[in-house]
């Protein structure tokens, strides 16, 4: 288990960031290697290795269910009780899957270090995880969540926040089987396919440094850009004292900066439909008030059957989230057959912008400077 903070390494010290050296009391035992969820609710999956795959049961048996010299690809179905390997192979409800020779496995047609478990699920459906060194973890998570052309020090930041982020929410053990998700609801993870020399750089020259805040990791959450304003905690139900709402100076060359969105009315009121209420044909649709960010804390939806008040996020899902690309909606209005909608930001706004971290290194501010402004009150440590 790591159990205490150690100095950082000297290319950090160099840049001016300021280390601790006490005890951490929330890194887990498992803090050096992680599990990502990969994908769930599979009827299928593939995995191969171009040098041979280790196939074993997860009851501790150590005799391989497939001969690993001979075996590079392998398909997964659930079966009536367990897994079906390679069409005949029955298994348990759980294997796992590793290269017998130093290379990377290919799931589903993209390429991950570490290995892999497959578990059937109680509805017959597979889960996919990969359990990997977490440094290896973050080169495909930096690679996926920042642009490799952006400036070094904007990588760096965006390496210890990821870092952070998914040490403090192993910490929770809130997922059954794994850490993490590879996707939105956690952070983008696209294993070795995103992997850039830039990507693996910064988290290298950043190895074991995550932010601290009173003993324990943060959740170091972030957005693509919060709009000028970012967002306190209490907008992913985590309020914090390091995550607060402030103005936001940075990020002026965002192309989320300002927008404006045209969302069909047919698909809009389907989904509401679908996942709110049948309220009839949607007539009007106006915003509610706004948090101290400038975001949208509701929505009210009429229709000639009634009307309903939704969350600002429920919209925002409802309307597409990539569509309409955060809460912070300056306008909202009917147009004909379109819900016209106009804002700031994309995404929660909460924590590190990363649109903003990359202009404040264009600036030449360093790594101490975009943590501590996004993360008020904490530090940087070293595990």
């Amino acid at each position: 288990m790591i159990s205490q903070y150690r100095r950082c390494t000297p290319a950090l010290l160099s840049a001016g960031l300021l280390c601790a050296c006490v005890l951490l009391t929330a890194v887990p035992a498992h803090a050096q290697t992680i599990r990502v969820l990969l994908a769930s609710h599979q009827l299928q999956t593939v995995v191969a290795s171009e040098g041979g795959l280790v196939v074993r049961g997860a009851d501790g048996d150590q005799t391989p269910l497939l001969q690993p010299e001979i075996t590079t690809v392998m398909e997964v179905r659930p079966g009536a009780a367990g897994l079906v390997l390679a069409g005949v192979v029955p298994a348990g409800s759980r294997i796992l899957a590793q290269p017998l020779m130093d290379s990377p496995l290919v799931v589903d047609g993209r390429t991950y270090r570490g290995r892999v478990w497959i578990s059937r699920d109680d509805d017959g459906t597979l889960d996919v995880i990969d359990e990997l060194d977490l440094e290896q973890y973050l080169y495909g998570v930096v690679g996926a969540e920042m642009d490799p052309a952006w400036p070094e020090v904007a990588l760096q930041a965006q390496a210890i926040a990821s870092r952070s982020y998914a040490v403090a929410r192993a910490a929770l053990h809130e997922y059954p089987g794994y850490d993490v998700k590879a996707g939105e609801q956690d952070q983008a993870y696209g294993g070795v396919n995103v992997e850039t020399q830039a990507s693996v750089d910064a988290v290298e020259s950043t190895r074991g440094v995550v932010l601290t805040y009173q003993y324990h990791v943060v959740k170091a959450y972030y957005s693509s850009c919060d709009g000028g304003y970012t967002a306190d905690g209490s907008n992913l139900s985590d309020p914090q004292p390091y995550l607060l709402a402030q103005p936001d100076p940075y990020a002026a060359e965002s192309p989320h900066l300002s927008w404006s969105a045209s969302v069909p009315l047919s698909s809009f009121s389907q989904a509401f439909r679908a996942q709110v209420a049948d309220i009839g044909e949607i007539t009007a649709i106006a915003p509610g008030p706004a948090d101290a960010s400038g975001r949208l804390t509701s929505v009210t939806v009429t229709g000639t059957g009634g009307a309903r008040t939704i969350s600002g996020p429920l919209f925002r899902q409802l309307a597409g989230r990539h569509v309409v690309k955060s809460t912070r909606i300056a306008s909202l209005a009917i147009d004909g057959d379109s819900l016209v909608v106009k804002g700031s930001g994309f995404g929660h706004g909460v924590g590190m912008s990363q649109w903003g971290a990359k202009d404040m290194a264009d600036q030449g501010l360093g790594i101490t400077a975009i943590l501590s402004f996004y993360y008020r009150g904490a530090m940087l440590s070293k595990i």
